[in-house]
């Protein structure tokens, strides 16, 4: 073994590390692989960029601007406009119709807009259904992956390994080829969601969820028990808070949020989440020895003064595009810009109250704010956040959307019977939705989810590396000699499971990138066909459920479906495992070895 092949497999290892632990952004990742492989020599160049050229990456940033003037149009914002009505009253025949709407859409689209887009309109339908949101949000998530898993354009992943398997000489993958199995998937995966969503999935509430809508007008606050309070150590039912003509929402205790119940005990240091009248908040702060806390984002005490103003508490969802990824509460001027107070900040299940000023903002994080009522109808034409209620959809020229439905479904078509390549098609209908005015060129630029397109090219680059310094040959000369003998149906479907594993880890797409060529010469070393090896990535990697960092709609959906880790386990890993066996089984009908 040379140490070039030594150095990919740290690198391999160091990436996986750093995407589980989640400590670097994914696209820092990417250009760290590319900047060590290139100063070390391992691979040239021409070799190194070689990402940056593939004709897969030019077609999911193409994607990202079809998607986005698709979303402008107003279709899927008017469509899930219309659940309310269309479910009757019905929360069961509300989350059929949804899962279907984003099902279907995902199939032609990138399924994160659509899920962007669905976040708020679940929200608002689920406020007037009384119905939890976390009964919901996951599985829309859900079903925007299996419709996404039955194109070639459902998911860029699905665009990935088409332009892998043409690289090899396995030619692209066409258009509808998913569509067999993946239509089959779909219906398992469709039962699953609605015949167990409403049993599996617990009934979680956000911060701003257990705040009523008729009564936004009153005032809202935190207060902190202080050290001294004769409040510390006795139940919330024998304190005077209990019959203080205030509610008392939320209790956050260190990093945890939780509703306040009766039997909690309160502890120094313990912040709570208080609405009411203006007077008697201020009475508590007198006579109970609490105070009026700074809002994170205060630069001194004098932030701390009350003013009698009606003000409300609402959540923000960082968008994808959010140009406020990467930089800190701190750098940023909520009050000045945005006219808004933070106090929270929520990270994949995880409530952060203190030092949150020197938090890199992250897509998905959600913000509790306060503010007026005039900067929350202000909020709602800012693109740098989703605001988690009503449907996001200020801005859409619906007298074009017969135009962008029209580039939609000739690209579809053109592209199903192969009378252009994908890559071109999908260019042209960007270039398309600009010249008809329907994005703008800055518009279709920031449509594009460039730090995704970073982290592709880096993984094409590490992939080119295993394959150049031997390293692919000695992960799969291993694989062959444990399993081989058992055949290349086993051997499938070993290779399933462990690209599904790659995938629930990491990111799907590094996984496919990886798992493509493995697959490939696993095939060859058998001395079968590669096309059910690289199907099998393709509907391993497009259907990475059972983790919250599997998929980016997971992400997305993490924070106002109040999930935790488990969660996404306990209802995604059966559903993943349930795909995988209907796939390996299915594979070698459809593509025989």
């Amino acid at each position: 073994m040379t140490w070039e092949v030594i150095v990919v497999y740290v690198i391999l290892i160091a990436a996986v590390v750093l995407f589980v632990t989640d400590r670097v952004r994914t696209d820092i990742v990417g250009m760290l692989i590319i900047s060590i492989l290139g100063l070390l020599g391992i691979l040239e160049p021409k070799e190194l960029l070689q990402g940056f050229s593939n004709q897969a990456l030019v077609t999911i940033a193409a994607m990202f601007v079809l998607s986005a003037a698709l979303m402008r149009s107003g279709l899927v914002a008017a469509l899930g406009g219309k659940l309310t009505d269309l479910s009757k009253g019905s929360p069961l025949r509300f989350l059929a119709l949804s899962l279907f709407a984003v099902c279907f859409m995902s199939a032609f689209i990138n399924n994160t807009p659509v899920v962007v887009v669905f976040i708020p309109a679940v929200l608002t339908v689920c406020s007037r259904l009384g119905q939890s949101p976390s009964k919901f949000l996951m599985p829309i998530s859900f079903a925007s992956m299996l419709g996404g898993s039955a194109t070639l354009i459902g998911t860029s992943s699905n665009i990935l390994v088409s332009s892998l398997s043409a690289e090899a000489g396995y030619g692209e993958i066409g258009m509808f080829e998913f569509t067999v199995l993946g239509g089959v998937i779909v219906v398992v995966g469709m039962l699953y969601l609605i015949l167990f969503s409403q049993r599996l999935l617990p009934a979680r509430t956000t911060i701003a969820s257990t705040l009523s809508a008729d009564d936004v007008k009153e005032y809202i606050t935190q207060v902190k028990i202080g050290a001294d309070s004769h409040l510390v150590g006795k139940k919330f039912q024998e304190t005077p808070l209990a019959n203080a003509g205030v509610r008392v929402a939320e209790l956050i205790r260190g990093e945890r949020i939780q509703r306040m119940e009766k039997d909690n005990e309160l502890e120094e240091g313990d912040i709570l989440l208080i609405r009411g009248d203006l007077n008697k908040i201020l009475e508590l702060e007198r006579e109970h020895d609490i105070r009026i806390s700074t809002d994170a984002d205060a630069g001194d005490a004098r932030d701390a003064e009350v003013k009698r103003v009606e003000m409300t508490v609402f959540e923000l969802m960082v968008a994808p595009d959010s140009p406020l990824i990467g930089r800190t509460a701190q750098d940023i001027r909520f009050r000045e810009d945005y006219g808004v107070s933070v106090f929270a900040l929520q990270r994949r299940g995880r409530h952060h109250q203190r030092d949150i000023t020197d938090l890199e903002l992250r897509m998905g994080d959600i913000l509790l704010v306060r503010g007026t009522m005039e900067a929350l109808a202000k909020l709602r034409s800012y693109r740098e956040f989703i605001l988690l209620e009503g449907v996001h959809d200020q801005v859409i020229e619906r007298h074009k959307a017969p135009l962008a439905m029209g580039t939609i479904l000739a690209i579809v078509g053109l592209a199903a019977f192969g009378v252009f390549p994908i890559s071109v098609l999908a260019l042209t209908g960007a270039a398309l939705m600009v010249m008809m005015k329907i994005l703008t060129p800055r518009d279709a630029y920031r449509s594009i989810d460039w730090p995704v397109l970073i982290l592709i090219a880096g993984m094409i680059a590490l992939g080119n590396a295993m394959g150049k310094t031997g390293a692919l040959d000695i992960a799969a000369a291993g694989l062959i000699g444990t399993v081989g003998q058992l055949g290349p149906h086993v051997t499938l479907w070993i290779f399933y499971f462990m690209t599904a594993a790659l995938s629930l880890l990491i990111l799907n797409k590094p996984a496919a990138v990886l798992c493509t060529p493995l697959g490939i010469l696993l095939a060859t070393q058998l001395g079968v066909d590669g096309k059910p090896f690289i199907m099998a990535v393709a509907f391993a990697a497009s259907t990475a459920m059972a983790t919250p960092m599997g998929y980016q709609t997971n992400l997305l959906v993490y924070g106002p479906g109040g999930y935790n880790y488990k969660d996404f386990v306990y209802f995604g890993l059966p559903l993943n495992v349930l795909i995988g066996v209907i796939a390996c089984w299915l594979i070698p009908m459809i593509w025989p070895f």
